[in-house]
């Protein structure tokens, strides 16, 4: 015997081991379970969760085995602990050196097979093993493998579960400790106090606040330099609990962050109370308490467990983010509700009335555990095993229920696929190592031959052969070999086999290979045992009466029938039934003419006819009958007829041989060779096939021929030797010896050499393969790869222009990061602008560096729904992200701190529609909000100075559509240079960066026109300018199939400018038009209504809707956008807001998402 070698790593892995603090511990049922399901699924008498020590193994279950420890020298599992990754089996240990004179083999319990799966921490440490152990020598297939894999995991899940409890357990102890220590501190030191005089604001501190504060006795301070000493995020907190207290009297108690004098942060408690018209309250130091509480809620929140905590009444006090996130669940949903009533248990009555039981004894000190299925997340149920523990106090009693649960899913389909199995079946199965001799037989297997399986044991294949009738074996084995030389796919035998009364009873005996060994023996074989006595008994007696017939008509491999002059059937054999699907009886109801296929019917006729008339004594012919479930079955029929002493007919004999699955089989080969050969030759890639002695090409297609400037014929005379330029036949026998090693190569580049001698560059990978002779050849698949390599510098060439381009634009900010907002471009305009040089801000910073965190943190609050957060630098991409043009002004900061103010415009760069980074292009326009707030603030003074201002206006959006008209310029040109950089993404970015500019400039100067341009209101006609509109638009309403209605009375004017009525009704017809909902029948109606000296003007559709309480605020706001359309700016209720306000009228909307709007525009009439 040789003794099992210490691990590599033994010292620390007996540290892990021990940390686990179970060697000394009792043993739990929750492993019990494990060995129990592992011995059954493996088919074994015994099943271990061994733990190897330093000299011995300890069994943290042991199942079938009464000791619960060994010594280490006789240890199988210490081998395992060898391999932590593999499982460790030892088949027959008779036949292994290491263990053939083990005690432990030779004696109790003599273990002949073994198989451990280490157990394995999430450190790397194999801790020991879940091991199967039999008397028996067995193999184990690859499902049985697989479970006890997933069991081991499950013993590892729960051992980490168990050492996290004992952490958990740990934590609690040390914080009672930490209390009660603090009870007695503050017995001792009476803790801090303080006194606040609420009129003079005097405030007076024990000594123990100043050492809090950390400050000297004599330390000077009020009320208001004391709220300084406290973490800026809580001062608001403590302020309002003091102000609270002084307003109402009622008492305080927070808990806040504290900054002392000497710069330590720490938490501390304050309590207060009113008394007179003073405050007077206590001061405590908890920073430890506070590290201690952190430190238990990570834990509890990191097991994989579910884990909750349960007052007295059923209430959840608390439950960990597993249990929460299992079940889409936020705490609201469940903390401070009856547990029962909580989602995870709403799965029926029954589950939640089984809860209420089981926590009523939790409730009287039980321990309750049972597996139970919940709901998870969209009420998908899953099976978990669940426990109730009670916790109790100092004095026994109990204070609070732990719930637990940890999924057992996997576990459960398992045991229940296995129960289907064996209950299911109604025949016999068997299972036979044809190697090892080893066998598994089910229930059903013995009850035919009257046993209980467990009389049967141990079995064998001895088992099988001591039971079969002696005259079947020869058979029996001539068959098995017929399978074992694959001559047959199946094995098929009738056999007598030993009855426990002493009877021989029929068995109908069918199996098959389903696993092989690597040099082609049996392996494995799987069959059934059917029980058919009661039919061999009718068989009997039926060949007492018809022997001579019956045998042959009965056991004929084939179907054979008997028929008459009318093609009634007499008479079938069951191969005929199983051919057709029929049963005998209704078979005898039809004639072979129902069944026929029409094509065949009237050959099979007129060849039946023939015989009939003697022409002929028999005929032979290939047809289809259809099957009973409708399918076409294809038969080879030979028909012969048999006559009386005078020449009568008696009978017609037909012998049917069902060839359906053949004629499949050669249909699918024939179309897949059709189909092979098709992808042959329509490749787009070149295909060879090469001697692999002498290179020689022995068939190529096209496609590889195609560029090589020679004719097939030429081509085929080449070797791969002849098109391989000299400097790569180095590469070209590593490659073939790659080949020869691996038998694939590639895929690798190197250049092919054309008829004219020039070259061009392909891309080869290949696979070696051998025909019936053995001789070798390889099949290589050529693609030429020109293209591919003159885009590749096309684009090379094209992204340096590009970035000449950025760097070009001096006086326009571009800058593009990376999805994190990691900078990646930086141009020269932004280093000019900004005074950063590239190698300070690429890859270091983000535009956040730049902006101003006020203005941030304000958009984020407009963009915010309830309870939404959104990082600062989502704040910048929010609506790129969301493909909402348009933008926005935005504060620069400058490196030396100066800021100037910029149109940004910010733009997704995707890649196969994923957003990879973000371009930003901004242009300052520091002077054009300059001379925007100049003229909101002389907008009374002369209209001369108005004149000047408006000019100075002109001149700076005239400047601003140089710069962009530039910049499109350029990129114009650089896209005629280089028509390639059109799919280019950042290409794309820059380009519709340089747009929104351009179009932003030409909406400010739309904005200005209608600022400056005073009003000169006349009489319009309404009805009129709606006619005007809808007829110019027309074709847009018709192609939109929208039903547009004017119901405007045809006297009714208002007083107003009549191109601002022309645009605003053009505005609100388009917007209909583009905003229709595609989900029903779209319409407009614009109708109007006179009250007093006001006319109201209706525009009323069924689009799509808006959400005011999401856009209200922001629905007349420039460069606002609420849905995705093409032509959307976000301008023109800006600009038709403004015109109406200038003509003295007032906009007013209604809307509801999905369901339409109603714009109403309130105007002066025309006697107004």
């Amino acid at each position: 015997m040789k003794k099992p070698e210490k691990t590599k790593n033994e010292g620390d892995r007996l540290k892990e081991l021990e940390a686990y603090d179970i060697l000394n511990a009792e043993q739990e049922g929750d492993f019990d379970f494990l060995t129990k399901m592992a011995a059954q699924i493996c088919n074994t008498e015994i099943s271990l969760i061994s733990l190897v020590t330093e000299d011995r193994q300890l069994f943290l279950s042991h199942h079938g085995l009464e000791h619960k420890e060994t010594c280490k020298e006789y240890s199988f599992c210490a081998y395992a602990l060898h391999q932590p990754d593999k499982l460790f089996i030892i088949e027959n240990a008779l036949e292994d050196e290491r263990f053939q004179d083990n005690p432990l083999v030779i004696q109790e319990p003599f273990i002949h097979f073994y198989a451990g799966i280490p157990l394995v921490n999430e450190n790397g440490y194999a801790l020991g093993t879940l091991c199967v152990i039999d008397s028996e020598p067995k193999t184990l297939d690859l499902e049985q493998k697989k479970m006890l894999k997933n069991l081991a995991n499950q013993v590892m899940k729960l051992l980490e579960l168990r050492k996290k409890q004992i952490e958990t357990s740990n934590i609690n102890q040390e914080l009672r400790k930490n209390l009660d220590l603090l009870e007695e501190t503050q017995q001792a030191n009476k803790i801090g106090g303080w006194e606040l005089d609420i009129a003079t604001g005097k405030t007076i501190w024990t000594e123990f606040v100043y050492h809090i504060h950390e400050v000297p006795l004599d330390f000077k301070f009020d009320k208001k330099s004391a709220i300084e000493f406290y973490h800026p995020n809580d001062r608001e907190k403590i302020s309002k609990a003091v102000e609270n207290t002084i307003a109402t009297g009622n008492r305080f108690d927070v808990t806040c962050r504290l900054i002392t004098a000497k710069n330590n942060e720490i938490w501390v408690r304050s309590t207060g109370r009113k008394v007179g018209g003073k405050l007077i309250g206590s001061f405590q130091d908890i920073t430890e308490f506070k590290k201690n509480e952190l430190k238990f809620e990570g834990i509890f929140n990191s097991t994989f467990s579910f884990i909750g905590f349960l007052d007295l009444d059923g209430t959840l006090l608390d439950a960990n983010e597993t249990a929460l996130k299992v079940a889409d669940l936020q705490p609201e949903d469940v903390i401070g509700k009856p547990f029962w009533d909580c989602y995870w248990w709403q799965i029926s009555k029954e589950t939640q009335e089984e809860l209420k039981r089981n926590f009523y004894k939790a409730v009287k000190g039980e321990i309750v555990s049972y597996e139970v299925k919940v709901w998870t997340a969209n009420k998908i149920s899953t099976t978990i095993l669940f426990s109730l523990k009670p916790i109790f106090d100092e004095h026994n009693n109990v204070v609070y229920i732990l719930p637990e649960g940890s999924p057992v899913q996997e576990i459960v389909d398992v045991r229940q696929r296995f129960k289907s199995v064996i209950e299911g079946t109604n025949v016999g199965t068997w299972e036979w190592n044809v190697q090892t001799g080893g066998t598994i037989f089910n229930e059903r297997w013995a009850e035919i031959l009257g046993y209980t399986l467990e009389e049967l044991q141990p079995v064998s294949i001895e088992t099988w052969t001591s039971l079969a009738h002696p005259d079947d074996l020869i058979e029996s084995n001539r068959l098995l070999n017929e399978c074992f030389q694959k001559r047959t796919e199946f094995y098929e035998f009738e056999s007598r086999m030993k009855h426990k009364d002493g009877d021989w009873v029929w068995i109908m005996d069918r199996g098959k290979v389903f696993e092989w060994t690597e040099d082609g023996k049996p392996l494995k074989m799987y069959g059934t045992h059917q029980d058919i006595n009661q039919r061999k008994k009718y068989e009997e007696e039926l060949r007492v009466s018809e022997e001579a017939f019956r045998g042959n008509f009965e056991n004929a491999a084939i179907g054979m029938a008997l028929l008459n002059e009318e093609g009634k059937w007499l008479k079938v054999n069951e191969k005929v039934c199983e051919i057709l699907g029929y049963t005998e009886e209704e078979l005898m109801q039809l004639t072979f003419q129902d069944i026929t296929h029409p094509e065949d019917l009237n050959k099979d006729l007129n060849l039946l006819t023939e015989v009939i008339e003697g022409k002929r004594p028999n005929y032979n012919m290939e047809k289809r009958y259809f099957h009973k479930n409708g399918n076409i079955i294809h038969i080879i029929l030979a028909v012969s007829v048999v006559r009386n002493h005078r020449g009568a007919i008696l009978y017609f004999v037909s012998q049917i041989i069902d060839i359906t699955a053949a004629k499949k089989h050669t249909e699918k080969l024939k179309y897949q060779q059709n189909l092979l050969n098709a992808l042959y030759e329509l490749s787009p890639i070149g295909i060879a096939l090469n001697d692999y002695e002498t290179g020689q090409f022995k068939d190529v297609n096209d496609k590889l021929v195609e560029p090589s400037g020679y004719s097939r014929e030429e081509f085929m005379n080449l070797s791969y030797w002849d098109l391989t330029p000299i400097e790569y036949e180095r590469e070209e026998k590593k490659v073939l010896n790659q080949l020869e090693k691996t038998g694939v190569y590639g895929p690798f580049q190197k250049e092919y050499k054309r008829k004219d001698g020039s070259r061009y560059p392909v891309l080869l990978r290949g696979v070696m393969v051998e025909d019936l002779n053995r001789n070798k050849f390889i099949w290589s698949f050529i693609q030429d790869i020109s293209k591919e390599k003159e885009a590749e510098n096309k684009l090379q060439a094209a992204l340096s222009n590009l970035q000449a381009i950025l760097d070009a634009s001096t006086q326009v900010v571009i800058i593009a990061t990376n999805k994190e907002g990691v900078i990646t471009h930086f141009n020269s305009g932004a280093e000019t602008a900004l005074g950063y040089s590239q190698e300070e801000v690429l890859g270091r910073l983000t535009p956040l560096a730049i902006h101003e965190k006020k203005e941030i943190r304000a958009e984020a609050k407009k963009i915010a729904k309830k309870g939404q957060k959104f990082s600062d630098f989502e704040v910048l991409t929010f609506e790129a992200q969301k493909e909402e043009p348009g933008a926005k002004e935005w504060t620069y900061i400058r490196k030396d701190g100066s800021k100037f103010t910029v149109l940004l415009s910010v733009t997704a760069i995707k890649k196969d529609d994923e957003i990879t980074g973000y371009l930003g292009v901004a242009v300052d326009i520091s002077e054009l909000k300059r001379v925007e707030n100049e003229i909101k603030s002389l907008l009374d003074i002369t209209q001369d100075q108005n004149n000047r201002l408006k000019n100075f206006a002109h001149i700076v959006s005239h400047n601003l559509r140089s710069h962009s008209s530039g910049i499109i310029g350029l990129l114009d040109v650089l896209e005629t240079d280089h028509p390639e950089l059109e799919s280019n993404e950042l290409f794309k970015m820059v380009s519709r960066g340089a747009e929104n500019l351009q179009q932003t400039v030409e909406d400010l100067s739309d904005v200005i026109s209608v600022s400056f341009n005073k009003a000169n209101l006349h009489a319009v006609s309404l009805y009129e300018v709606i006619e005007k509109n809808i007829d110019s638009l027309s074709n847009q309403i018709r192609n939109a199939n929208i039903k547009i209605e004017n119901q405007v009375d045809i006297n009714t004017k208002i007083q107003g400018v009549p191109a601002y009525i022309e645009s605003i009704v053009l505005n609100f017809i388009t917007n209909a038009i583009k905003y229709r909902s595609l989900e029903r029948d779209s319409y407009l109606k614009i109708y109007s209504k006179v009250k007093k000296d006001k006319t109201i003007l209706f525009f009323e559709d069924n689009g799509l809707g808006m959400d005011l309480k999401r856009h209200g605020d922001r629905l007349f706001q420039m460069y606002k956008t609420f849905h995705t359309h093409k032509d959307s700016r976000g301008l023109g209720l800006f600009i038709t807001k403004n015109q109406i306000e200038s003509m003295n009228g007032k906009i007013q909307v209604e809307s509801m998402e999905n369901v339409g709007t109603t714009f109403k525009i309130i105007l002066p009439n025309e006697k107004n």
